[in-house]
């Protein structure tokens, strides 16, 4: 029979009871994770681009920026506390995080001195070495806390007004990933639905100016709420369908409520929980004071997009989709689009280098804004002489550019245009025609356009001339409104001279005059700007002469009975006083 040894029988004991401790210990002790370990804790008001991308030698690194300097993003800890301002309940415009009423915790775009401010920016690299913007791609995040759904999203303001919100990353929808400029600097509006720790992953793209793609990944980390130990590292956590939010055929717009400023892009998605990869999409678009749908050949994905003109304001966009065969399987309802260009926030104007070119010269033109404001975004739109439309000189985003001049830029127009950070246009320049000396230039006679004078109220008459134009000849004017790059037709014919209504979006307005030879134009010209200089006149208004809406003569009428009565009352009292004294 074997024996165990009194020794043995000891550390036998002693094991077992060091099992019966360790099994009464609670687990969370056990595997408790401390998610500031090894950071710096930034909070309290405190300004962090949490993605700040650089480039060394061609390669794409991606930090983040601290007050004191760059560090690597795994070495700091963004901290959002419960406090008075941080803590709220979602209002009306959140429902893709939860019902309204539902507890959160925020950082705002504006500076909340109780809370970390995180940004993204974009001025760590250098103008030049990129072609293209930078683009910041969500690609999931992992969760420790208490919370049991976990969710967080970044908005910023938006609609016409700026009261409505306008996602930018939000998990679980179409709003996964944002761009913006070499040098651009962005904040926003952070909010999370439980306390604990995120790690928000994101990538950055970018492609550099030989066109090879360069990106890097990045981990954000917040914790929400009192720092402290957490039962385990953070988790993967799983996002909700992009289709979870709908039940049929819908198309979801990029802005809030599909408002766009000029210079934006209309993005629409059709999402549907029963589509295919197979499925084919057919957009149709009614216009504004149109009853008939015409369907876009160009576009037959579930994506659709175009450029908020001022024409397209009010014109509603429903989709179908249909089998590979043409059945048609479902109708989306109508959207509503609503186009506006914003007030200019500054005049922009352009001057050259010289007077003329030759080909092969490289002209240098510089914009000027008065007055001076701190956005710097601007991007050069130039039409040759004969083109119905302005196209983006490729990588033109400086407030100065240079351009190489070919014999076809003989009468070409070049304008700048200056954008807000969300790419809505705050001004243009006035266009600047191109001169050409060369044998192979156009042979497009130019036409000088003038105006019947240098400003005008909308609603005014207008009458613009076309020097130089044959009374025999047919000109068709069109106009091109500020910030746009298509001419619309004012008349389909007329003469020399051109006698027009001003529009209230006319302000800044390009007038252009074609004398065509058959399709082909052979004459151009137009007037770079129209000025306006005063408001409509209000039908209900008083008009000159009128005081508060009623007539001069009514208030001459009555202040001669008043004073009529100040007489006889003064007569009357001296009549009194007469009597009394005899």
């Amino acid at each position: 029979m074997h024996q165990v040894s009194r020794t043995r029988s000891r550390q036998i004991a002693s094991v077992a009871v060091l099992g019966v401790a360790l099994a009464a210990v609670p687990t969370s002790a056990a595997f408790a994770y401390d998610p500031s370990d090894g950071r710096e804790v930034l909070g309290a008001g405190v300004h962090v681009d949490a993605i700040y991308p650089e480039i060394e030698d061609g390669r794409l690194e991606v930090h983040t920026l601290t007050p004191d300097g760059v560090v690597d993003a795994d070495t700091v800890l963004l901290h959002i506390p419960s406090t008075e301002s941080s803590q709220v309940t979602l209002p009306e415009g959140y429902e893709f995080l939860g019902p309204e009423g539902t507890d959160a915790w925020v950082t705002t775009e504006a500076q909340d001195p109780s809370v970390v401010w995180p940004g993204w920016s974009f001025e760590g690299i250098e103008q030049g070495v990129l072609k293209g913007t930078v683009k910041i791609a969500y690609e999931g995040f992992s969760y420790a806390g208490g919370g049991d759904e976990p969710r967080f999203a970044v908005t910023q303001p938006g609609g016409f007004e700026g009261d409505k919100v306008t996602p930018v990353i939000v998990p679980g929808t179409t709003f996964t990933s944002t761009s913006g400029e070499v040098g651009g600097h962005t904040h926003a509006t952070w909010t999370f639905t439980e306390e604990g720790v995120y790690d928000i992953d994101f990538t950055v793209e970018a492609t550099l100016a030989d066109e090879t793609p360069i990106s890097d990944d990045v981990t954000v980390r917040f914790v929400v709420g009192e720092l402290g130990a957490t039962d385990g590292e953070p988790q993967p956590q799983q996002d909700p369908e992009v289709t979870d939010s709908v039940e049929s055929l819908t198309v979801v717009p990029s802005k809030v409520d599909a408002e766009y400023f000029v210079g934006q892009t209309v993005n629409l998605t059709a999402l549907s929980p029963d589509a295919a990869e197979a499925d084919v999409y057919h957009w149709y678009v009614t216009k504004p004071g149109e009853s008939e749908a015409v369907v876009d050949e160009e576009q037959t994905t579930n994506t659709f997009s175009t450029k908020p003109v001022r024409g397209i304001d009010g014109a509603e966009v429903y989709v179908e989709r249909t089998s590979a065969d043409g059945d048609v399987l479902e109708t989306s309802e109508p959207l509503e689009i609503g186009v506006r260009a914003i007030e200019p926030t500054t005049a922009l104007s352009v001057t050259a280098d010289a007077d003329s070119y030759q080909a092969g010269d490289t002209a240098h033109f510089t914009s000027a804004q008065a007055p001076q404001t701190d956005d710097e975004h601007y991007h050069w739109y130039l039409k040759l002489a004969g083109e119905d439309e302005y196209a983006w000189i490729p990588e033109s985003r400086l407030a100065d550019q240079d351009l190489e001049i070919t014999s076809d830029m003989d009468g070409a127009t070049i304008t700048a245009r200056l954008f807000n950070a969300d790419h809505s246009v705050l001004a243009e320049s006035p266009v600047l025609h191109l001169s050409v000396g060369d044998d192979d230039a156009t042979d497009i006679e130019p036409l000088a356009v003038t105006a019947d004078r240098d400003g005008y109220a909308v609603g005014d008459e207008a009458s613009f001339t076309a020097d130089g134009v044959d009374d025999a000849d047919t000109v068709e004017w069109s106009v091109r409104k500020s910030g746009e790059n298509v001419f619309t037709a004012l008349e389909e014919t007329a003469g020399a001279t051109l006698v027009a209504e001003v529009g209230e979006d006319w302000d800044g307005a390009e007038i252009r005059a074609v004398v065509r030879d058959g399709s082909n134009v052979s004459a151009e010209g137009s007037l770079p700007a129209v000025a306006l200089s005063g408001e409509a006149a209000d039908d209900d208004a008083p008009a000159a002469g009128d005081e508060a809406g009623v007539p001069v003569l009514t208030i001459v009428i009555a202040a001669v009975i008043a004073l009529a009565i100040i007489v006889i009352v003064v007569l009357l009292l001296r009549a009194r006083r007469k009597r009394s004294a005899e």
